[in-house]
């Protein structure tokens, strides 16, 4: 059932029908039935592209592991799950940050991933959310959930973000075909997630005004663009590669 509150909080946020956009979602902090909040998405975005996280990360992780790209649940929420099981949704073949999409641009943009040795490699899907302009949504989750900031630094080769030793994964395609795949997963010595450094991100992309805070239901749903993260990024690891995670506090200096 398609929500027309939705889709009036969508139109509010100044999103596009035609806008690519990957999500990162709370279906909790929604508090609508996810089927409907999927049926609304998938109506609004038809004419653009929508794409969710489809994570094997927390179960894929070990030498011999096997991602099978049509059986793998996700472990980033109910609405990835559930969106996977959608007719024409594609997933991409990365063993543990796969992702899912949906629309006239999804099966070129989502390939070649089976060829891609680190987790958000900016020659794969993240990567190329900065090529396609696209809008990454926040909804119910803040910074600590957004993965494309794993891409950036990736794109500037920070350092102690990758692990030097490989893991042997396997992937089973849609056609059933079994192949191996070599990966460096992610890896800090600093910090065990450094994902949790990148809400220290949020009031200064409120305050340069790249980010806008509006309602999806219950929810907060925050909107960016990839582009603007990897431009404000760009600025700030010209001084410091590891302030993420090595600063409670970024300088002004650093991004004015």
């Amino acid at each position: 059932m398609i929500i027309d509150s939705l889709i009036k909080d969508l139109e509010n946020s100044n999103i596009k029908r035609t806008d690519k956009v990957l999500i990162h979602s709370s279906c909790k902090s929604i508090g609508l039935d996810a089927v409907d909040i999927l049926d609304t998405l998938i109506y609004y975005f038809k004419d653009g592209l929508l794409l969710f996280p489809t994570h094997t990360w927390g179960y894929i992780k070990n030498d011999g592991d096997v991602f099978d790209v049509k059986n793998s649940i996700p472990n980033v929420g109910i609405l990835p799950t559930l969106f996977l099981k959608r007719e024409g949704v594609i997933r991409s073949l990365h063993p543990t940050h796969s992702m899912a999409g949906i629309g006239n641009l999804a099966k070129e943009y989502l390939k070649g991933e089976e060829n891609i040795d680190t987790p958000c490699s900016p020659k794969g899907v993240y990567g190329r959310l900065f090529d396609i302009d696209a809008k990454i949504l926040l909804i119910g989750v803040n910074h600590v959930k957004n993965t494309y900031i794993h891409s950036v630094e990736e794109s500037f080769d920070v350092k102690n973000r990758i692990a030097e030793n490989i893991t042997n994964f396997k992937i089973i395609d849609y056609d059933n075909n079994i192949f191996p795949i070599k990966m460096h997963k992610h890896y800090c010595t600093l910090h065990p997630h450094v994902s949790e450094c990148y809400q220290k991100l949020d009031p200064i992309f409120l305050e340069l005004g790249l980010e806008k805070k509006t309602k999806f239901n219950n929810a907060i749903m925050t909107t960016i663009k990839a582009r603007d993260i990897y431009k404000l990024l760009e600025k700030i690891f010209i001084h410091e590669l590891q302030i993420l995670v090595e600063k409670e506090d970024i300088p002004t200096s650093f991004y004015k």
